[in-house]
């Protein structure tokens, strides 16, 4: 399962056929948009100890961790 890091204020985009099954999204009280598909950008916030998990099976799929910056990395995505 790899895991990325994503660095307050960048975007991550993960193309199709790249996640098979989950997308799993791990902060610590970190704001987030994410978009599948195309579709737009939601908001929301990862919390501590509790990953946000979406079912992306080989779609398209942007995160942006928007926490301001500076900072140390934050947001973790792992699929």
């Amino acid at each position: 399962m790899p895991n990325q890091a994503l660095p307050r204020g960048h975007t991550a985009n993960i193309g199709a056929n790249v996640i098979a099954g989950n997308l799993h999204i791990i902060g610590v009280a970190t704001p987030y948009t994410i978009s599948i598909n195309g579709a737009a950008a939601t908001a929301h916030v990862a919390a501590v100890g509790v990953p946000d998990t979406y079912a992306i099976n080989n779609q398209t799929v942007s995160v942006t961790n928007t926490t301001a910056v500076p900072g140390p990395d934050n947001l973790t995505l792992s699929w």
